[in-house]
């Protein structure tokens, strides 16, 4: 809730959960490149490092987003 409006921001709620779904798949992400390490050829360690990354950029958007939201409205 805002304090200062004292109401919930709704935008705020949706960004945060946009943010935990995005460091959700960023964990599994690194969890398969660790299974990865141990049973697969490089060709799929790769495959996987790439899906890391990628995951790893989608998470710092997500948090980009709801910390620029929280910085310009205040919630």
């Amino acid at each position: 809730m805002d304090a200062r409006l004292g109401v919930f921001c709704e935008e705020k709620i949706l960004l945060a959960a946009n943010y935990g779904a995005a460091a959700a798949a960023y964990g599994a992400a690194i969890a398969e490149l660790e299974q990865t390490m141990i049973r697969d050829s490089r060709e799929v360690y790769a495959q996987r490092r790439q899906t890391v990354e990628v995951t790893r950029i989608m998470c710092e958007a997500a948090l980009k987003e709801l910390d620029d939201h929280v910085s310009g409205h205040g919630c």
